[in-house]
């Protein structure tokens, strides 16, 4: 009989663990929405589906361009942010989505520290310098 409820519970002990397990590959998010704005342009990184929203908010002639940036280890005692996935563009004239915003999709890490930047470029030349929003977790 004691055998009986010892293997009873060492399967309910099994399924417990195979439940947890499963949830923790799961598609969620573990951080927050980040978004940098100007006058001239915007852009949004959505944890949830890893997306980076970019919008040209001025007709000046610039676009503008988004990436986002890891923090990661450079050598055995520092720490920087790093470019990560770049190349996301947009323009007064583009329109990718019926609400105006360019969206890249990446697939990033779980639980990585990422910013999103932007910076007007003209002919693929910088125009000023980054500026990016406060961390989050991928």
């Amino acid at each position: 009989m004691k055998r009986s409820t010892v293997a009873k519970a060492g399967m309910a002990l099994a399924a417990s663990v195979i439940i947890v397990g499963g949830m923790a590959g799961s598609a969620s998010a573990s951080g927050s929405n980040v978004t940098i704005s100007r006058t001239w342009g915007t852009a949004t990184f959505t944890t949830y589906g890893d997306e980076l929203k970019v919008k040209d908010l001025s007709a000046d002639g610039y676009s503008v361009q988004a990436k986002i940036q890891r923090w990661q280890k450079v050598n055995i005692d520092a720490w920087s942010w790093v470019d990560h996935r770049t190349g996301c563009y947009d323009t007064t004239t583009k329109n990718d989505t019926t609400d105006g915003y360019s969206i890249c999709n990446y697939d990033l890490t779980e639980n990585d520290t990422v910013r999103v930047c932007i910076v007007r470029s003209k002919d693929g030349v910088r125009y000023g310098d980054w500026i990016c929003s406060a961390e989050t977790q991928a």
